[in-house]
């Protein structure tokens, strides 16, 4: 009996996750609109809680830290504008007026490369082989340049609607801080007694999670690109603002993200000429070695308990159903979604 009881329990549970899987592919975008002010706010909560708490113990009232760490943040922001922005929407430009040029260059190594093959003493079933690979990894180079492309214009034309997103967030995150313990009392308040404590281990294990990731990944993929801008800047790549922010950006994305972070900048280095390419993938690896041996052991506190496999996929998975976005975020919610149904399992078998 109680096997049965097993068994119907695990049908269950997984036609739910599969519900929930196939619900959140067809009306991702929706969901994704409404609830990314509270992802906004959770991530602002969680980036600025270590400066509450520490204010806290300088005995300032919790509601007027946030408010202080709020007017810094302002204050950086307008820096930021100021002084930095200039320098990245300038290479921006810079780099978005050469891109035909780029292009034409590129396409010019690649016909050539093409006649010698047409040329050489390679067998046809050879060569219709290698062009046929050309012409698919071609067609999907441009459609998802295509993609890219469109997504950027959309988020540009929807930079009205971002901002205010971004101070409904604030909003959101201010009270989720300062209520932080009514919520939680509130939500265990919900639940059966005999759960409660499963629930608060629950929410320690997601806690650690989302620290780890926010706090961790996020403040690691910021130095990371500084120290990559740099770089480039020395060895005088252009573009290295934008290379860097793409670099320090790709970092999060667990095993690819240092390869396709370096890929733009290599590239475009290798117009310049192939020492410069040299030199930038060199910045790359010299940077990602820093990386591993000092700057993530030092801030990240603990793994996310995924195997590499289970990482790989999640991040193919992300990528592939929700592009970018997905391949960032894959990690972090596959290790919550496997400390949830490993917790719900617990509590109800």
């Amino acid at each position: 009996m109680r096997n049965m009881k097993k068994t119907v329990f695990y049908i269950i549970l997984v036609l739910l996750v599969a519900g929930m899987i196939l619900f959140a592919y067809y009306y991702g975008d929706k969901i994704f609109k409404i609830l990314s002010p509270l992802f906004m706010a959770v991530f602002i909560a969680y980036a600025i809680y270590p400066m509450v708490v520490r204010f806290e113990r300088n005995g300032v009232k919790r509601h007027y830290a946030i408010i202080i760490i709020y007017i810094f943040a302002a204050l950086s922001l307008a820096f930021f504008v100021i002084f930095i922005m200039p320098h990245v929407i300038s290479n921006a430009k810079e780099l978005f007026n050469t891109l035909p040029d780029i292009a034409g260059r590129y396409r010019e190594l690649f016909n050539s490369y093409i006649s010698r093959i047409k040329t050489s003493r390679w067998p046809d079933e050879i060569k219709n082989m290698i062009f046929g690979e050309l012409n698919v990894g071609t067609g999907f180079v441009q459609n998802y340049a295509s993609r890219a492309m469109k997504k950027s214009l959309a988020i540009l034309a929807s930079s009205i609607g971002i901002f205010m997103n971004i101070v409904l967030s604030m909003i959101i995150a201010y009270y989720l801080l300062k209520d932080i313990e009514d919520i939680k009392r509130s939500t265990l308040m919900l639940a059966p007694k005999k759960m409660r404590n499963d629930l608060i281990n629950l929410g320690r294990e997601l806690n650690a999670i989302i620290t780890n990731f926010i706090r961790g990944q996020l403040i690691t993929a910021l130095i990371v690109g500084l120290l990559e801008t740099i770089g480039l800047y020395l060895v005088h790549v252009k573009y290295p603002f934008i290379l860097g922010v793409i670099g320090g950006i790709a970092n999060i994305i667990p095993f690819f993200g240092p390869v396709l972070g370096a890929i733009p900048a290599v590239a475009l280095a290798l117009l310049q000429s192939p020492t410069k390419a040299l030199l930038a993938a060199a910045v790359f690896i010299v940077v990602q070695q820093i990386d591993n041996a000092f700057i993530s052991p030092k801030i990240i506190e603990g793994k996310l308990g995924l195997h590499p496999i289970t990482t790989i996929i999640a991040v193919l998975i992300g990528g592939e159903f929700f592009g970018i976005l997905g391949m960032l975020l894959g990690v972090p919610v596959t290790a919550m979604i496997k400390v949830i149904l490993k917790r719900v399992i617990d509590i109800i078998v």
